[in-house]
């Protein structure tokens, strides 16, 4: 019984996570790509519209795979959980194809960032792309100093 009512859980999840877009999602937990970042400096990168516009869109695709491969990931981490929290039930061979399914998810959620980047690659010139380098090295140690001053008092 507790199976299944694990599983129609399963599956319910799973079908509002490919039902509902990205969008409607903005207070949850959507992801942030590496596109995000490059967009979040347009205007440091002088990027022109037909940039912005290719840019969003291959977000927006991203951003939707990685919701469901999240959302897929998420199930198999309930699932384990549920497993293992009960160690007169545990079914040793479920656990282990629902943690290597688990981490099959945490793989791709990592290749979907690298295709992120791949494409939008694509779309910056040369310059674009230093100047961003340039711009993240900048922001990352603005951050590395903060968290210092405020380790410091």
């Amino acid at each position: 019984m507790y199976r299944k009512v694990t599983i129609l859980l399963a599956v319910l999840t799973l079908g509002l996570a490919i039902c509902t877009p990205a969008t409607s999602l903005a207070g949850a937990n959507v992801p942030v790509t590496p596109i995000d970042k490059i967009l979040a400096h347009k205007s440091g990168l002088a990027l022109d519209e037909a940039q912005i516009k290719k840019l969003d869109l291959i977000n927006r695709s991203i951003v939707d795979k990685m919701i469901q491969t999240k959302a897929q990931a998420d199930i198999r981490k309930t699932e384990i959980d549920s497993y293992t929290s009960n160690w007169q039930m545990m079914h040793g061979t479920a656990v282990e194809q629902n943690i290597k399914e688990y981490y099959q998810f945490l793989a791709a959620l990592k290749t979907l960032e690298v295709e992120a980047i791949m494409k939008a690659r694509a779309i910056l010139t040369r310059e674009q792309l230093k100047k961003f380098g340039e711009l993240v090295s900048i922001e990352v140690m603005m951050l590395k100093l903060e968290q210092e001053l405020a380790d410091a008092y």
